[in-house]
């Protein structure tokens, strides 16, 4: 009998603890964070370049004698060359991750251990750019590249001859002048 009162007594005790148990598990599941989706890339298609790169070079520095008739006219010019890079990159096999493997040594005894220096680019043919450059502009007056509208013809100009020695794969997109002066 002794036993029968202290179940009676705690069965609305067990009981509640059972429905609280039942009603927090609900709320956990219903509350939870949805995990992230999954972002998958889409494979890219034959024949299309999905990724272009630029690179800058500096022609420094030419000192070039202006085709002024009567006068002795210079200019020093410094450019600037915007290079769109079409060279194909290597992919991984099917789209797979490739990744390279880094091991330190374990000591550093006469070793240099000094951030790699970046790769320098090189323009190609700039032999062939810089005759360019120097045979576009010395055919210039002074009067052609005193004035806006004249200098951006010239960038043209210098654009389209440059591309014309320059392989496919790499293209000049802007001519900038960084140094133009005229003495």
């Amino acid at each position: 009998m002794a036993q029968e009162a202290v179940t009676v007594k705690f069965l609305p005790i067990i009981g509640a603890a059972v429905v609280a148990l039942i009603i927090g598990g609900a709320a956990a599941w219903f509350l939870k964070p949805e995990p992230p989706k999954e972002v998958v890339a889409a494979p890219p298609v034959e024949g299309e370049h999905h990724e272009e790169q630029f690179e800058e070079h500096m022609i420094k520095d030419r000192i070039i004698t202006l085709a002024d008739p009567g006068a002795k006219r210079y200019l020093k010019l410094t450019l600037g060359l915007m290079v769109r890079d079409l060279t194909p990159k290597p992919v991984a096999a099917g789209g797979e991750i490739e990744f390279i493997a880094y091991s330190e040594p374990e000591t550093t005894d006469g070793i240099d251990t000094a951030a790699p220096k970046p790769k320098v680019l090189v323009l190609p043919n700039i032999l062939k750019v810089q005759d360019v450059i120097t045979t576009t502009m010395g055919s210039k007056r002074v009067d052609e590249l005193n004035n806006e509208i004249g200098r951006e013809r010239t960038r043209e100009e210098l654009k389209g001859r440059i591309n014309a020695v320059l392989p496919k794969e790499k293209q000049v997109t802007e001519v900038l002048f960084v140094d133009f002066v005229i003495q």
